[in-house]
């Protein structure tokens, strides 16, 4: 399996009425898993983990393919994205097994959003090639 981790740490200091007080501060660890379990198919996973409580927090996965030495959305299979929303969550997995091309050279595109109050992050994870 290759393994892509990210830990994000944002910390935002508010200054109200001369004091300082931190708002919608929170950490995120996110991974991307992979394996190629046939010719034909391949086992994906997307988990995010935060260090509070957020509103929502949602998982966009797409399957892309090497093209012409660049990365593009799959053509030629059946489910390109993947995606689902939690509400009120400290984080989730989200595993999915997709149907691929025998001989294509594959990668999984993740976009993690999460929304506290008013505060939306946003940040995207790839996969190793498989």
């Amino acid at each position: 399996m290759k393994k892509r981790r990210c830990l994000l740490a944002v910390l935002a200091l508010v200054i109200v009425f001369g004091s300082v007080s931190v708002a919608s501060a929170y950490t995120t660890v996110a991974e991307v898993r992979t394996s190629r379990t046939s010719n034909t198919s391949g086992r994906i996973i997307s988990d995010v983990t935060y260090s509070t409580i957020v509103t929502t927090a949602t998982i966009k996965m797409t399957l892309q393919e090497k093209y012409n030495g660049a990365w593009r959305t799959a053509t030629g299979v059946p489910v390109k994205t993947v995606s689902q929303t939690k509400t009120n969550t400290r984080g989730f997995r989200l595993p999915y097994t997709l149907s691929l091309k025998k001989g294509k050279i594959y990668r999984i595109k993740s976009a993690f959003t999460s929304k506290k109050g008013t505060s939306t992050k946003t940040f995207t994870l790839y996969s190793g090639a498989f």
